[in-house]
């Protein structure tokens, strides 16, 4: 089980190794750690310490590897008893500040093979079965022979390529070495091989077996899949809160057009009532200024009319005027009625019938109302006809009478009431004015 998970784990290492995402997170975790004060960068650099462990002339060399440099960190005899062994190592162990700081065994680059050969780049997914498959033909061992281990050295990504520095180690020659390990003097995490002379570095390979290497727990691992978790928790409170605030101002919004939508179904309604208001202020104050004037018709046909005619009814209705009345020269009111300014074509309604009671013709006049300027129709025009001199002088006083007249005007102005009872007050006033003469 822990075979095939390292296998996968492998297999998804060297997958991200072809991308440029290790180049970047390098740089970009560069220019980050940059930013910190020394002292955080030197705490962040301890984080990657190892002790490096080297067999010479019986004595144990413990290098200490830290930020890419070695550093000798004492000695070990090998001759002492296993206990003391183990307690010296732990105590050189413990002035470390990293309690995860892996121990690799480094040997000298002169016992180990290195071949260095060119592999296409689709073998990187399997490279160590790959290797495996052509130990026998690149090395006079065979893969269960011995120790190997591989790393890339570059890539071609025309040729479809890679250089593979492959180094191996006869499993004789180091099995008795790990074998001085296996009494608890150090758990190895790794063996590894110099690049040089011991101290100048190591080559970053791991010749030992999945199976013999310690078993430390990791806890980056639990630690990143914590804070991906924190993050993606983070990522959905944020989204639901952003969703939530999104939905709070549409909902605000909504309200505001409401508002506005009532505001402006108010202000058109009182527009409207305005409106209407104004059209009917209008529509009286038009009635009133294009119908007939009342008071300066019944003054123009008093002047008109001779003192032989009076009428009996005046009727305004419908925009059409009816005059009734009678007179002994009823042929001739046509003439006379035509040049008044406040009636357009006057003509009779029926015929001229006599009346044997008065000995008169009683007549009925229809006329279309004219529009007159009213700061002009107070205005008096030249009589028409003759009349004795206290009648005339009356006349210019009270106006002709007018028997039995009734006015009825549709738009019910109080004006022409008023001018029916003072005509009704004139004619009684005529009437005895007749009779004492």
């Amino acid at each position: 089980m822990n075979e095939a998970l390292d296998r996968q784990l492998a297999r998804l290492r060297t997958r991200l190794a072809k991308t440029p995402l290790p180049r970047f997170f390098a740089w970009w975790g560069g220019e980050l750690l940059a930013c910190l004060p020394e002292h955080w960068r030197k705490r962040l650099a301890g984080r990657s310490e190892a002790l490096l462990l080297e067999v010479r002339d019986r004595e144990l060399v413990v290098w200490r590897e830290r930020a890419g440099r070695v550093a000798e960190f004492g000695r070990l005899s090998l001759d002492d008893l296993p206990e003391a062994q183990l307690d010296a190592f732990r105590r050189l162990r413990a002035r470390i500040e990293n309690p995860n700081a892996r121990t690799v065994l480094v040997i000298p680059g002169t016992r180990a093979l290195t071949r260095a050969m060119t592999l296409p780049a689709a073998a990187e997914d399997n490279l160590r079965q790959v290797l495996a498959f052509e130990m026998d033909r690149q090395t006079p061992f065979k893969a269960d022979q011995v120790y190997f281990d591989s790393r890339i050295a570059s890539r071609d990504a025309v040729a479809r390529n890679m250089r593979v520095e492959l180094v191996v180690m006869p499993r004789t020659s180091l099995d008795p070495e790990l074998a001085a390990f296996a009494n608890g003097t150090a758990e190895l995490d790794a063996v590894d091989i110099w690049r040089g002379i011991p101290g100048e570095g190591r080559h970053h390979i791991n010749l030992l077996p999945a199976e013999r290497r310690a078993r430390r727990r990791d806890m980056r691992l639990p630690l990143n899949l914590g804070l991906a978790a924190a993050a993606l928790a983070l990522l959905v409170f944020n989204m639901s809160e952003s969703l939530a605030n999104r939905a709070a101002a549409v909902e605000a919004m909504s309200a505001a057009v409401d508002q506005a939508r009532a505001a402006a179904t108010e202000v058109t309604e009182l527009r409207k009532t305005l409106q209407d208001s104004i059209g009917g202020a209008n529509f009286l104050s038009d009635k009133k200024r294009k119908g007939p004037v009342v008071i300066g018709l019944l003054n123009d046909l008093t002047h008109r009319l001779n003192d032989d005619t009076y009428l009996e009814r005046l009727q305004i209705e419908n925009n059409q005027i009816q005059i009734q009345g009678q007179s002994k020269e009823a042929a001739n009111l046509i003439s006379v009625l035509s040049s008044s300014p406040y009636l357009g074509s006057p003509r009779f309604e029926g015929q001229i019938q006599p009346d044997p009671r008065t000995s008169k013709d009683r007549f009925t006049i229809s006329a279309d109302p004219r529009p007159v300027d009213i700061s002009h129709a107070a205005d008096t025009p030249a009589g028409q006809g003759g009349a004795a001199d206290g009648g005339g002088k009356e006349k210019e006083a009270v106006g002709t009478a007018v028997k039995d007249t009734v006015i009825e005007n549709a738009t019910g102005d109080a004006a022409a009431k008023k001018a029916a009872d003072h005509a009704a007050d004139v004619r009684a006033q005529k009437e005895a004015a007749d009779g004492a003469r």
